[in-house]
This record gives structure tokens, C-alpha cells and sequence, in this order.
């Protein structure tokens, strides 16, 4: 397996009383981990004793501490140079609300020559891998379709793609025919709106309804699968060919966190896929590694750190996950 995330990050783990807009905060804790959401994925492989190597740019500036802090936590990265400074999160919990609040910065913009670097540092590897995932936000400069050249890339070599980003890059990629997309339904719906996202929230409203739309519009729009997330609810699939909706309902769970909750979706159905003794997947496949999938997102929801999962958990959770047709 090989995980693409260009936009590697800092994470800021913050703790606050509460985030109160106009005034002055004071942190109880600060925690700095690397991030990005390939990173998160990575993290859960390597609960699971399997490992993929990240391949990220990696910034000039303050780059060493990211390659240190991954090293540290024994993730395997491939780096390719880029200038500036590595761009950072702030993910700030409110212990005293139970509530989570995230700011991502948008990283240092690239040129053209950093980002063709980047693509064929993930080529020379796809030999290696049978599932490429392509995880998170692209910095500034890259190509917007970036990933979707990539899913073409890893399709010419006989690798499947999951492509799981933000809207603008989520909704280029789609006319490339990734394999599988896995955007939230936010996320998916503003990809189909042709908006760029920067403020996402979430509706209760028609949840079910609405994702099993987005997935099929996902499809009609290049995609070859689409399992768009809706948090607590679950999860809607569609395949290009055909209109069926499939539902699966996440597990029932005792909330910590749901950061990283998607990333963990996109490790988990990764790691089905890697078992597989023959590719491509038949859509019963597909579906078994969408439960292990929304399993696995279960566990990590039960966990602060991001990318962290219990893989017995996970597998307890897994008995509870059932499909059903919508």
C-alpha cells in the first residue's frame, strides 16, 4: 500500500476551558504530533502491524521536526523537498463543552517542479503497492485534478485508488475515475456545489437521504464508487454502474473524538482490500471492506489521538456492522 498527502501538517492539540469568540484563551495542555490525514492512516495500519510509506513534501524550513516526530512514532516517510514552512493545525478541545473546534492552515504554495517531483516520487513506488490512497488537502500551487492524475497512475499500474480530500480537490479528481471517493457529506456536497469548502458544517436533516444523493451524483460525475460518511449515522455507497444506494449504519460507540474518524474509514477499508487474494473487488468486497471500514472509525471515535484505534475494538464493533439496502 502507498498513502499520498502531500499537505503533511503540525498538529496543535489544544485544551481549553471553553472557545469563547473575541477573548483571550489560556491552554491547560498543548500537544504537538505530526498530521495530515495520511498520517492518521498510517497510524491505524500500523495498529494492525501493517505499514505504507507516506509519501510528503516536506518543507525547508522547520521540515526536520515533522521527519522527527514521524520517525519517532515509527511511521516510514518519503520525502520530497519543498520550500516555506510546514504548514500547521490547531485542534483545540473544549474540556469543560465536549466540544471540538479545528483550524487548518492552507500550507506554503508550490510550484510546478515541486509538485512533478511529487508525482513521480509516487510513481517509482506504485509497483510496489496494490491500494494508493490519496488523503487530505493539497497545497496551494499544486494542480487542482492532482490527485486524480495520481488515481490514473496508480489505474495504469494496476493500483486501486481511494481518493478522500476537500471539495475542490475531491471534485476535479472525478472526471480521472478514481476507484472509490470518500468525502463526508459535507464535504461531498459541496464538491457537487462547485464550492471550495472553507467552512464546513453539518445538518441533521434528511442525513440518510442526502448522502445516498451525493454518492450517486459522486458516480454520475466520474467516479467508478463513492461511500460518502455522515458521522453517526453511517455510511451511503453507489457504483457507476448502477443505482442501487447500499446503507451502512455506523456502531454504536461511546464518543471521545471524532477527529481523524474519516482518515480511520479510509485505513480500515484499505485494509480489507489488502487482503483480498484477487483484484478488483466484486461489490460484496467492496461492501465487507466498508464495514471494517465504518468499524474501524468507530474505534478511532473512541479514542483522543487521532489515527488511534484498538484493533480488538475494532473487531468487537465489526459484529455489529450491518448492511442494508436503501
Amino acid at each position: 500500500m502507498l498513502i499520498a498527502t502531500p499537505n503533511l501538517c503540525l498538529d496543535r492539540t489544544v485544551r481549553v476551558a471553553e472557545v469563547v469568540p473575541g477573548g483571550v484563551l489560556r491552554a491547560r495542555s498543548v500537544e504537538v504530533t505530526a498530521g495530515g490525514k495520511g498520517v492518521n492512516v498510517a497510524r491505524v495500519l500500523r495498529t494492525f502491524d501493517r505499514s505504507a510509506p507516506i509519501v510528503g513534501l516536506v518543507a525547508e524550513h522547520d521540515g526536520a521536526e515533522l521527519e522527527n516526530l514521524l520517525a519517532g512514532e515509527g511511521a516510514t516517510l518519503v520525502p520530497v523537498p519543498a520550500t516555506g514552512r510546514v504548514r500547521q493545525a490547531t485542534i483545540m478541545i473544549e474540556e469543560d463543552r465536549d466540544r471540538i473546534t479545528v483550524l487548518n492552515e492552507p500550507g506554503t504554495p508550490i510550484g510546478p517542479e515541486v509538485w512533478s517531483a511529487y508525482a513521480g516520487a509516487v510513481a517509482a513506488r506504485l509497483k510496489d503497492a496494490r491500494v494508493l490512497t490519496c488523503s487530505g488537502s493539497l497545497p496551494p500551487g499544486a494542480p487542482l485534478d492532482g490527485y486524480g492524475r495520481l488515481a490514473e497512475l496508480a489505474r495504469e499500474n494496476g493500483v486501486l485508488s481511494i481518493v478522500d480530500s476537500a471539495p475542490g480537490p475531491l471534485a476535479a479528481s472525478l472526471a480521472h475515475r478514481p476507484d472509490l471517493v470518500t468525502p463526508n457529506l459535507e464535504e461531498a456536497e459541496a464538491a457537487l456545489a462547485g464550492d471550495l469548502g472553507d467552512v464546513l458544517s453539518a445538518s441533521d436533516e434528511d442525513v440518510i437521504g442526502r448522502a445516498g444523493r451525493a454518492a450517486l451524483a459522486l458516480c454520475e460525475r466520474g467516479a467508478r464508487r463513492a461511500a460518502v460518511t455522515a458521522g453517526g449515522d453511517g455510511v451511503a455507497f453507489a457504483e457507476s454502474d448502477g443505482r442501487k444506494i447500499h446503507w451502512i449504519p455506523a456502531a454504536r460507540i461511546n464518543l471521545v473524538s471524532a477527529v481523524g474518524a474519516g482518515d480511520s474509514f479510509v485505513a480500515g477499508v484499505a485494509l480489507d482490500l489488502l487482503d483480498l487474494p484477487v483484484l478488483p473487488p466484486r461489490t460484496d468486497q467492496w461492501l465487507a471492506a466498508l464495514r471494517r471500514g465504518v468499524a474501524t472509525a468507530g474505534a478511532s471515535c473512541e479514542q483522543v489521538r487521532a489515527g488511534g484505534v484498538d484493533p480488538a475494538r475494532v473487531a468487537e464493533l465489526l459484529e455489529s456492522v450491518r448492511e442494508k439496502a436503501s
